[in-house]
């Protein structure tokens, strides 16, 4: 790799890390963390190198385990390592392969649909999250939450697929201004 990919990819993956850190730390700040993180991710790409943004998702994620005290009992941890650090390096990689729409849209929908199916289940059999705390007035989504989640994961995916797509124009615009 070239010394300016390894140079974005080691700033890459401190940034995620801290971010991911304070998101461990921080409860109401977990799933802006998630998000950010996501964007520090794919900062390699301006080189248009994929090894580089998975290094700095190994690299950033591993960091914020160790100084997040490897809880994996936090929502951030499992959720970047499962979805927010990888989609979007996948969106980005199929997008330049010109694969086609609805394959690459089929591919997503059913990776964020599961992901949150399988972040529901994970929070709600080994956690022991109970939805016995929602007002009188929500106890309808106990009934449907399934049905609930999985609407909410297609409605997610193309509002996150998209922010991914303007975080990645945004990425080229300013680190050209910044990179000679």
């Amino acid at each position: 790799m070239k010394s300016k990919i390894i140079a974005i990819s080691a700033i890459a993956a401190g940034l995620t890390a801290i971010i991911l850190t304070v998101g461990i730390y921080v409860e109401l700040f977990d799933l802006f963390a998630l998000v950010i993180s996501s964007a520090f991710v794919i900062l390699p790409i301006y080189f248009k190198s994929y090894k580089g943004c998975i290094m700095s998702y190994l690299v950033g994620g591993i960091l914020a385990m160790m100084f997040g005290g490897f809880n994996f009992f936090s929502l951030v941890l499992p959720s970047f390592f499962f979805f927010f650090g990888l989609y979007p390096v996948l969106s980005l990689f199929l997008r330049e392969r010109k694969v086609k729409k609805w394959i690459y849209i089929l591919i997503g929908l059913l990776w964020c649909v599961i992901y949150f199916y399988g972040a529901f289940f994970y929070y709600t059999e080994v956690m022991g999250l109970d939805f016995a705390d929602f007002p009188t007035w929500l106890n309808w989504i106990n009934d449907y939450i399934l049905i609930f989640i999985a609407v909410f994961g297609v409605v997610f995916y193309f509002i996150y697929d998209r922010y991914v797509l303007a975080i990645r124009l945004f990425i080229d615009k300013y680190l050209r201004r910044i990179i000679k």
